[in-house]
């Protein structure tokens, strides 16, 4: 996951790692109707050992579009996110599986 600080410039690079800073106060969204913005990974409701995980790595704050589908996507909400590369698709995938994963289920489901 991205981390970004409050209205200042992230670490997160553009497309392929390399290029000036991204800057996610000045990106431009399309959201669907009833997706709330949530500023903090405390306020999506993430269970306490992904938080110490999330917390223990360095991140501080969710990206842009972190923000904005993972709640969707724990939820069971269909979800269709495009951002550009390094914004923190895959961390948000990853993040809302290992959130709704049943960890104490040992048997497989149909």
């Amino acid at each position: 996951m991205a981390a970004a600080g409050g209205a200042t410039t992230s670490t997160r690079r553009g497309p392929g790692g390399g290029g000036r800073p991204m800057d996610d106060e000045n990106l431009t969204f399309e959201t669907s109707a009833g997706v709330e913005v949530v500023g903090s990974f405390d306020a999506m409701g993430i269970r306490e050992d992904l938080l110490r995980g999330i917390y223990g790595y360095g991140f501080e704050k969710p990206s842009a579009i972190q923000q904005r589908a993972v709640i969707p996507i724990i939820t069971g909400r269909d979800v269709i996110a495009q951002a550009q590369s390094g914004t923190g698709k895959t961390s948000m995938i990853s993040l809302s599986v290992c959130q709704v994963i049943e960890t104490n289920v040992h048997e497989c489901r149909r």
